[in-house]
């Protein structure tokens, strides 16, 4: 890569990463609404939406708000993709560094979704015993106290 094509490397490689962590983001909602995991729901309750100056309040539970949450977020990523060829030059970003950039968005945005989640739930999901394990246990708690409690297991004898 000669040195005219790095300030556009480092451009696309930013972009490309915010598309794949909101896509990824919206996916994860999605998958979490959809299998019932509670634990790793961004949203916190109901959400209310004040619309003005009517205003008429439109109310969404948590599982609908995370669908809506997945539409503003993946649908526009996947337009942009689609149309990416169209906006840049290809080639600045070969398969090897775009596969490092993909994994690297992707693992910033479970981590985000894990930390976000705990912190938004952690009280309202913290008085929930659950004997769950794996997966299962973020069902009724959030990812910060599963494995808190699977730590605590471990180090008691119990698990």
């Amino acid at each position: 890569m000669d040195k005219t094509q790095l300030p556009a490397f480092y451009v696309l490689a930013w972009e490309y990463s915010v598309l794949v962590f909101t896509a990824g983001m919206g996916v994860l909602q999605v998958a979490a609404a959809y299998g019932g995991f509670r634990g790793l729901l961004i949203a916190p309750g109901e959400v209310r939406v004040r619309f003005f100056p009517g205003g008429h309040v439109f109310t969404l539970s948590r599982v609908a708000f995370s669908y809506v949450f997945a539409a503003i977020t993946v649908v526009p990523s996947l337009v942009d993709f689609f149309f990416w060829n169209r906006r840049n030059e290809t080639g600045i970003i070969e398969g090897a560094e775009q596969a490092g950039f993909f994994a690297l968005a992707m693992a910033s945005a479970v981590a985000f979704t894990f930390l976000s989640s705990s912190l938004v739930n952690h009280w309202r999901l913290r008085r929930n015993e659950s004997d769950a394990t794996g997966l299962e246990a973020l069902k009724d708690v959030t990812w910060f106290q599963a494995v808190t409690r699977r730590w605590r297991r471990k180090h008691n004898g119990l698990g």
